[in-house]
């Protein structure tokens, strides 16, 4: 099961772009793992660019499901348990 969120949330990326850590209101977690990543067409007809996915294993065990979308508009779009 997941339950979804849309949550803006700031994260702190390596060099490449890919999230290290994750910090949602006052909370801060470490990426342990990048379970996956893919890109996701957007509506580029109205400007959007596209959407990049990180599937990630948190340090609290849950895994995350990361949108990125362009300079600081990162999402917690999903959690997995």
């Amino acid at each position: 099961m997941s339950k979804r969120l849309e949550e803006r949330v700031h994260v702190f990326a390596d060099a490449r772009g890919r999230p290290l850590r994750v910090r949602r209101g006052r909370r801060q977690v470490q990426v342990r793992q990048i379970v996956d990543e893919w890109e996701e067409a957007s509506r580029w007809w109205q400007g959007e660019k596209a959407i990049r996915v990180y599937r990630v294993l948190i340090s609290e065990g849950a895994v995350w499901e990361l949108h990125h979308q362009g300079a600081d508009d990162w999402r917690l779009y999903r959690i997995h348990d």
